[in-house]
């Protein structure tokens, strides 16, 4: 049974995996949603994108937490990181390898560009795929599930991750509703800014979480 945990423990454990919500909208996520607000229907294929982007961030959770659980990996005691803090790490670090590698080479995937016509069945089938099977999105909840089984709290404490990644990506949708016109208009300047810049803020977001494994 998981400890008792006081208010100051939870709070620092919200700190601790809130960062990690950047890497999970960073990339083809973010830009789907942006997309989506310049489409025919932005409010109905905004709102089945965020009820997908919930249900995968809840479901990709409970099952690496429900394995973890199920292989029975101690966890850490004293401190000290234990094996599975360093093949996390090790993890992370590929994953910036692969960031900084791709940095100069970021670009639109062309079947964005028919999201202007998607449907909200599309734009759930996306929320829900880009969110549960993107690898940087699958690294992310391994790191988030770590933490909580280092720290012995429960997969429901994974909330934070869940919250902040569905506010962020309705971040777009939000703009639109309180600035309206004007918000759909600059959506391709913020598109064109997030594709080109994505890869520092996710960088950054790594080289943190991967010094909070190891410390």
């Amino acid at each position: 049974m998981a400890a008792r945990h006081t208010r100051l423990d939870v709070d620092s454990t919200k700190l601790q995996i809130l960062p990690l919500a950047l890497i999970m909208v960073m990339g083809p996520q973010i830009l789907t949603s942006i997309f989506l607000v310049t489409s025919r229907k932005p409010l109905k294929n905004s709102g089945a994108l965020l009820v997908g982007v919930v249900l995968a961030a809840c479901t990709s959770i409970a099952i690496w937490y429900g394995l973890v659980k199920a292989i029975g990996i101690d966890p850490k005691e004293g401190g000290s990181p234990t094996t599975v803090d360093y093949v996390v790490a090790a993890l992370l670090a590929l994953l910036a390898i692969h960031v900084w590698r791709g940095r100069g080479e970021a670009s639109v995937p062309k079947w964005m560009t028919a999201l202007q016509s998607a449907e909200p069945k599309r734009a759930f089938s996306l929320g829900f795929l880009l969110i549960l099977l993107m690898p940087t999105d699958i690294i992310a909840v391994i790191s988030t599930v770590n933490f909580l089984h280092d720290n012995d709290f429960n997969a429901l404490h994974g909330w934070p991750l869940v919250a902040a990644t569905t506010l962020l990506m309705a971040l777009p949708i939000l703009a639109y509703l309180l600035l309206g016109h004007r918000a759909r208009a600059a959506m391709p300047r913020i598109r064109e800014w997030l594709t080109t810049n994505a890869w520092l803020v996710n960088l950054i977001v790594i080289v943190y979480f991967i010094y909070a494994t190891l410390s």
